[in-house]
């Protein structure tokens, strides 16, 4: 079935995960990521087997747990249990996922690579989660933590264009002149005079890192 790409801004948002066991888990810590209120129901969970900040009802679903939330994920690990799960999601028009049954939910989650604020998503509609995790994997070895950096350096440059920066012509064309001056090697060896020349070199005398705000993450110990 044809899929439709998307992502959803859940900060604030209540979110719901029936189910702790290790699926229930992982989609609990990446609600939190997002910054969903997240609440987790089983009756295996307690507050001091779950992450912090996320509201737990030790008990087996039922009927009005589902009431205020945005988003459903269940993952009881018994498919009758979450059919229930999601017969009441959708009765109250609320999309849900389904993690024993991914071509009976409404939306599937991919594997994600995340580097800052770029966010790459494999998926393969479910058909393997495996095969999704090793491609994205492989992705990795092509996109260092560096780019996470080139965004914040295209974010930037792209603000000061919206707000009217005369000398500043940002484009699809002048970014990948950043690129192919090797602007990823020269992030790679923190070389911010190397950086500072080549955005002057693209963008004009008036533009470094420091005149878009942008310092260089400490090095990982």
């Amino acid at each position: 079935m044809p899929e439709y790409p998307i992502l959803l801004r859940l900060a604030g948002k209540r979110c719901v995960v029936i189910g702790s066991g290790p699926v229930g888990m992982r989609k609990v810590r990446g609600l939190l990521a997002a910054d969903a209120r997240v609440c987790l129901i089983s009756p295996t969970v307690s507050s001091q087997n779950c992450p912090e900040g996320v509201e737990t009802i030790p008990r087996a679903f039922r009927a009005g747990d589902l009431d205020g939330a945005s988003l459903v994920f269940a993952a009881t690990g018994d498919n009758r249990s979450d059919r229930a799960v999601a017969a009441e999601a959708r009765r109250l028009g609320i999309p849900v996922c389904l993690a024993g049954l991914p071509e009976e939910g409404d939306f599937g989650l991919p594997a994600v690579l995340r580097r800052g604020d770029l966010n790459v998503a494999v998926t393969t509609g479910g058909r393997s989660p495996a095969l999704a995790a090793e491609v994205r994997d492989l992705l990795a070895d092509l996109l260092p933590e560096s780019w996470a950096v080139v965004v914040k350096i295209a974010a930037a440059l792209r603000r000061h264009a919206l707000d009217g920066a005369d000398d500043l012509d940002y484009s699809r064309d002048t970014l990948r002149c950043l690129l192919d001056g090797a602007l990823l090697e020269l992030l790679a060896a923190r070389d911010v005079a190397g950086i500072d020349r080549l955005l002057q070199q693209v963008f004009g005398p008036s533009w470094c890192l420091a005149s878009l705000g942008i310092s260089l993450p400490e090095r990982n110990s």
